[in-house]
Parts: structure tokens; C-alpha cells; sequence
């Protein structure tokens, strides 16, 4: 018998996906204390992205596609998702979105929730900030009756002091669940942007794989 090392190039997927795909395989410490950033009394989540020589016209017709694509017309995307603001002088792109956020969906159980969030691009020659911003959720009154028909907004539900237990070392049972489902779709949503506009590009690793053949 004798092992065959066979070398296979994969694209290395986003290191941060939404948690309903990647339970398990991140370190939970990226949901804990400072992950949520409050300003002004609300949260907000805020990064700006390089591109090199590229230009701001050119970054807003890729970011605008971008939001149409995956943020409007994607397939979890509820009517009232839209881009409210295209303007290329001041280079602003604004999106209303609204989405269903899963928790859990399986042939046989479905938990999910309404998200709500706006998305704002700041564009100019070479980069461009994004921000999510006025976050809240809502079940579907018809699937859940009682207090969780309230519109539970991101201020008084995913911040440290309400989805953290006392000594900030773990996610509450409940708020702390809809605290690292959203931390993981800003990541994803952040890094398509990137991703769209070429700020980052996918890395490609080398998986070794050993068969065995008989001779």
C-alpha cells in the first residue's frame, strides 16, 4: 500500500458567514464585550474598505449592483428591502433593507425573525466606509403571539448589557442569539461589499488529501 498526496486548490470561503451556516466553527469571543459598538446611544457598525486605483465612479456602480443583487433582490429579502439614495456626487448609497434572519430551518422546524436594518455607503476615489445602522426585529405576528410580537430594537436587545451575562464572559439565552446571528450577517454583508468592489479578494488555500491505492 502506498499514499498518494494529491493537492487540490479551493477558494477559501468568508471567514464570517451567517450563523445559521457556521454554528460551531467560529470562536465564540468575537460576539462578546465591545462587539457591539453603540454611538450616540444607538448601534451602529462601522469599516472602511481600500481600494487602490479605483475610482469613485466606478466603486458606486459596483456597490449599488451589490446591494440590488444580494440585499434587494436576494432570496431572503422581504418587499420593503430597497436602496432609498443613489448620489454620485456626494457618494452616498442608502438601503432600507428588510430580510428574514433564520435561526433555525429544517424540513420540519422553522425560527425565524424579520430583520431591519439600514445600509449606508460613504464612496470616494479609492474607498469607501459602510455602515448599518437603526436595527430592530420583528416576529411574524401570525407564527408568534404574546410579547414577541413586539418590535424588539438592537438597543434594548444585542448590546453588552443586554445579551451578555453579568460577568461578559457569555451570550444570554435568548438576546445573546440574536446578538451573534446579526454580528455574523453584518460580517457577511461587509465583506461582500469588499468582496463586490474588489477590496478583498478570496485567497486560495491547498488542502492536502491523502488516498490510498493499492499497487
Amino acid at each position: 500500500m502506498k499514499k498518494v498526496l494529491l493537492y487540490f486548490m479551493l477558494m477559501l470561503l468568508p471567514s464570517c458567514v451567517m450563523a445559521q451556516n457556521s454554528r460551531g466553527r467560529v470562536n465564540p469571543s468575537i460576539y462578546l464585550t465591545g462587539a457591539v459598538p453603540v454611538v450616540n446611544g444607538y448601534v451602529q457598525f462601522d469599516k472602511t474598505y481600500y481600494v487602490k486605483n479605483k475610482s469613485k465612479a466606478a466603486l458606486m456602480v459596483s456597490l449599488r449592483n451589490y446591494v440590488q443583487r444580494e440585499l434587494v433582490d436576494g432570496e431572503e429579502q422581504l418587499p420593503q428591502a430597497r436602496i432609498t439614495e443613489v448620489s454620485p456626487d456626494s457618494g452616498i448609497i442608502a438601503a432600507s433593507i428588510e430580510e428574514y434572519m433564520y435561526f433555525k430551518r429544517t424540513n420540519w422546524q422553522i425560527h425565524r425573525v424579520r430583520f431591519y436594518y439600514q445600509l449606508v455607503f460613504h464612496v470616494a476615489d479609492g474607498q469607501f466606509d459602510v455602515t448599518m445602522r437603526r436595527l430592530h426585529y420583528r416576529y411574524d405576528p401570525e407564527v408568534t403571539a404574546g410579547e414577541f410580537n413586539d418590535d424588539r430594537r438592537a438597543e434594548n436587545w444585542i448590546t453588552d448589557e443586554a445579551a451578555l451575562t453579568k460577568n461578559g464572559t457569555k451570550l444570554a439565552r435568548v438576546s445573546g442569539k440574536f446578538r451573534s446571528f446579526t454580528i455574523d450577517r453584518k460580517n457577511e454583508i461587509f465583506k461582500g461589499a469588499a468582496l463586490a468592489t474588489g477590496a478583498v479578494v478570496k485567497r486560495k488555500v491547498t488542502r492536502v488529501v491523502e488516498v490510498e491505492s493499492e499497487e
